[in-house]
């Protein structure tokens, strides 16, 4: 018998979409009608019927969408095509703004990303993160550690490198480079762009395993391994970092890691701060990682929340098709193939669905995923509006370099030579 609830899961809460502007209200109310008529097609099926308290409110005047019947599946990646991305970041000390820069100037860099193609599809972004230089980490291991391997779930990056801090120490560029390396899953075979990047302001030679060595293990992968000083390029370290990218057939760059993000609010920040937020109502938590993925989603908004770009630039990331969480949102999991709802075992559920049948969970999905798609498709628009607002209003000002703009110049390069496009942006 299927079992009914008091009250409401506390992983599908309702839309907090606040009334927009006037001079936006057309395009909204266009988003939330579509949103409505996919709740609507959420509870056409029994569970309206037997009065199940989780299926948000809809107006009964409006047709139910039958795109929203199923979910339906993700476009598949041109051949399995992947951007495998690993940041080396130095945690030694006075390195706590190139931290700050990983962590505000990620979602910059996921969104640039998100316009790659291979061959017409659409490619899976992986990244990781390594720490060296860091005296809380073992000698014995060089004072390296992996943060976080390859994942495509975005959120785990961010979790990583706001779990960083820094202290020391001894900055082994060669002998990270090299575990890196020898460490990871790296993808072999056409349609795979691996690409490294190494940022530091200490002696490149450091350490007993030669950077020479390492950089050339990294090439024999098809590794391009790019480096970025944290220091003038007129240092006396430069040519150390220089000559290793040109051997790594990478990009040198030399940073400010103290060069804030500059903030210039626009009129549509209000808007897509609230669609950030209202889209974490789209995810249907299961499994183990259910309770810890939702949670996770939450504090990683609340950790952005202090930097105004780098929140902006997480919400558009959230919109985008790079921001996926397959391991604990089942709207991802059944749309990507990672899980089957015949492979689901009742417990691994949300209460709300359990009971029900695969039909009535599929068609719940699909209107969850119909309402992420009117959200994200809306922040795409609100993106570029921004953008565009941004370009008449700078009067010609522009951001110092700092660590996204230094992996946005050699991305756009270096993926035309992998045979991906990338646009610019």
């Amino acid at each position: 018998m299927m079992r009914r609830r008091e009250e409401s899961a506390p992983d599908t809460p309702q839309l907090p979409i606040s009334r927009p502007r006037r001079r936006d209200a057309g395009v909204i109310e266009t988003v939330l009608l579509a949103s409505t008529a996919c709740l609507l097609a959420a509870v056409a099926w029994p569970i309206a019927r037997q009065g199940l308290a989780d299926a948000p409110a809809v107006e009964p005047s409006v047709p139910a969408s039958p795109a929203a019947a199923e979910p339906t599946p993700r476009l598949a990646a041109g051949e399995g095509a992947t951007i495998q991305l690993v940041l080396l970041l130095d945690t030694s000390s006075s390195m706590d703004g190139l931290i700050q820069q990983a962590r505000s100037r990620l979602w910059s860099v996921v969104n640039a990303l998100d316009s790659a193609t291979f061959h017409g599809g659409r490619p899976r972004l992986e990244v990781a993160v390594y720490e060296y230089g860091n005296d809380r980490l073992g000698g014995e291991d060089g004072h390296i550690r992996q943060v976080v391997g390859f994942t495509n779930e975005l959120d785990r990056v961010s979790q990583a490198l706001f779990g960083l801090s820094t202290l020391g120490g001894s900055e082994f560029a060669g002998a990270a480079i090299d575990r890196a390396t020898t460490e990871l899953a790296w993808r072999t075979g056409p349609g795979v762009m691996r690409v490294m990047y190494i940022a530091g302001n200490e002696s490149f030679d450091q350490g007993t395993v030669p950077w020479s060595s390492a950089i050339d293990r990294a090439r024999e992968l098809g590794v391009v391994v790019n480096t970025v000083l944290c220091a003038s390029p007129d240092s006396y370290d430069a040519d150390l970092w220089r000559s290793a990218a040109a051997r790594a057939g990478g990009r040198f760059f030399a940073i400010d890691q103290d060069q804030q993000l500059v903030h210039r609010p626009s009129p549509y920040d209000a808007e897509i701060g609230q669609l950030g937020t209202a889209i974490n109502t789209t995810y249907v938590a299961y499994g183990s990682e259910g309770s810890r993925g939702l949670a996770n989603q939450r504090q990683q908004d609340e950790n952005n929340m202090s930097d105004g770009e780098g929140s902006i630039q997480r919400s558009f990331s959230k919109g985008s098709k790079n921001y996926a969480n397959p391991s604990w949102d089942l709207v991802d999991g059944l749309r990507s193939g990672t899980i089957a709802l015949d492979e689901l075992q009742q417990g691994e559920l949300p209460e709300a669905l359990r009971g029900l049948s695969a039909p009535e969970i599929a068609a719940f999905v699909g209107a969850r995923q119909a309402e992420r798609e009117a959200i994200s498709a809306r922040l795409a628009e609100l993106r570029a509006e921004r953008d565009r607002w941004q370009l008449e209003h700078t009067d010609g000002r522009q951001d110092a370099g700092g660590l996204d703009a230094a992996m946005l110049e050699s991305l756009v390069e270096q993926a035309r030579v992998a045979g991906f496009t990338l646009s610019g942006r």
